[in-house]
């Protein structure tokens, strides 16, 4: 078929998203701590939290390229 096109590997803007979100996490978790005086609580607790988020998200994203590429060729490569 002329319309099936191999899948695009993911952006890396997309990464670099994922990226800065598990970083917020973490800034987030050292300016509560300087607020309330609790280092390292917060700080621990939110970047741990930030991992998991980032985790989760590139289960997501692997799932969608997997989907996206369809199943291996019956013939196989090599």
């Amino acid at each position: 078929m002329a319309d099936a096109q191999p899948p695009k590997p993911p952006s890396a803007v997309g990464l670099m998203v994922l990226g800065s979100e598990m970083a917020g996490f973490t800034v987030v978790g050292v300016i509560i701590d300087l607020a309330l005086g609790t280092m390292p609580g917060f700080t621990i607790g939110l970047t741990v939290a930030g991992f998991a988020f980032v985790f989760f998200h590139l289960v997501r994203l692997s799932r969608a390229l997997s989907k996206r590429s369809g199943p291996p060729s019956a013939g196989g490569e090599g």
